[in-house]
């Protein structure tokens, strides 16, 4: 049996371009659901996609979850773990760690480092795309320059249900818990909100060569580099996962996944949820809100 710690990140369109792609989803709905109809569509495409994995896997699927939203917290266990665990010990800061971009899934993090990389002329040795708070911590022990990526709650928890085998309810509180946890280190990362990253990636990177002292190279955002980090990002995803699921998990923009995510997306709308996007909501209120040294 191995351990997998599930890691994504996603970019949305807001690049206004939405390449077709060959392998549409097996969802081929003709006419929009709506209202209970609608909220049991939803339901039914995450139990059935939560049901083989957990089914078939049940011991570390619970584990992966644990891992990420309790051990994810405390930097002694989760590094244990991950070491028992033999994972990819590139991903993971160590003192020679020169950036740290991290987030929770779904929210830009594959974009940031992929772009990040192409502006450079030089290799930077990067920790990322663990989705753990305990990176962050221990980052602003070591005093390592760090970037930490927001998404609203509703379209992240929403993009990483349709990705992963990850109920709502442990999305938002996997949400919840990563930035609550982060908050307390505030002072010790820059910010850097999707849309942000999406749209002006090089002013994130000046703003964290003015907090940190560094001296970065900034991202060109234009058309010939976004779209030079996309076919990287999907390169990399089609040697990683296949063709067979490369929409369902490359990190950019299907327009078949966004009739997907709008149908799952009245699971999230439940009043029974109320509390929790409440929380989610406050959160990403408290961090984008507060004055901080990076802005």
């Amino acid at each position: 049996m191995s351990l997998k710690i599930l890691t994504g990140s996603s970019v949305r369109g807001v690049y206004r371009r939405v390449r077709p792609t060959s392998s549409p989803r097996v969802c081929k709905i003709e006419v929009e659901p709506e209202g209970d109809e609608a909220e049991s569509t939803g339901v039914r495409a995450i139990e059935e996609r939560l049901g083989s994995y957990a089914n078939e896997y049940p011991a570390v699927f619970r584990f992966e979850k644990w891992l990420q939203i309790y051990a994810g917290k405390r930097p002694s266990a989760f590094y244990g773990l991950y070491w028992l665990a033999r994972k990819d010990q590139a991903r993971i800061v160590t003192p020679d760690t020169q950036l740290v971009i991290e987030g929770f899934p779904r929210s830009a993090n594959t974009f940031a480092r992929v772009a990040f990389n192409r502006a450079q002329s030089e290799r930077v040795r990067i920790a990322h795309g663990l989705h753990v708070p305990a990176q962050v911590i221990r980052a602003a022990t070591w005093r390592i320059p760090t970037l930490v990526l927001i998404r609203k709650p509703k379209d992240a928890v929403l993009s990483f249900a349709i990705r992963d085998p990850i109920s709502v309810d442990q999305a938002l509180r996997y949400y919840i818990s990563f930035y609550e946890t982060v908050e307390e280190y505030r002072d010790a990362y820059v910010l850097g909100l999707f849309e942000e990253v999406t749209e002006d990636f090089g002013e994130v990177i000046r703003r964290i060569n003015d907090r940190f002292g560094t001296t970065f190279s900034p991202f060109t955002h234009d058309e010939r580099n976004v779209d030079g980090v996309f076919a990287r990002i999907e390169k990399n995803t089609r040697k990683r996962f296949g063709e067979t699921s490369l929409e369902n998990k490359v990190s950019r923009p299907f327009a078949s996944r966004e009739k997907l995510k709008r149908e799952v997306g009245y699971e999230l709308e439940n009043p029974k949820r109320r509390v929790l996007i409440s929380r989610a909501e406050t959160v990403y209120d408290r961090l984008t809100r507060k004055p901080a040294q990076d802005h």
